[in-house]
């Protein structure tokens, strides 16, 4: 199998980050990524699912919305044409 080197520019903690879970997986960093690349190869798709952490203004911002909510601070439509 003739193979080819792939520079990329990410920072220390994601690189460090991102070994730590491939090595928990039993893959090294490298095997992971071929594997990434050869699924996006194969099915000419790009699959991501990230567990987002909430910020501290996310988790504030979504206190005043069902604050909101709850005091009837809000307008309902029945469709999208409505709302506009």
């Amino acid at each position: 199998m003739n193979t080819t080197t792939i520079h990329i520019k990410t920072d220390i903690k994601t690189r460090d980050d991102a070994k730590k879970i491939a090595e928990n997986f039993g893959f090294s960093l490298t095997s992971l990524v071929n594997a990434l690349l050869k699924q996006i190869a194969r099915t000419k798709r790009l699959t991501l699912e990230m567990d987002e952490k909430p910020t501290p203004y996310m988790i504030e911002s979504l206190k005043k919305s069902e604050e909101d909510v709850k005091a009837g601070r809000v307008i309902s439509f029945e469709s999208g044409q409505e709302a506009l």
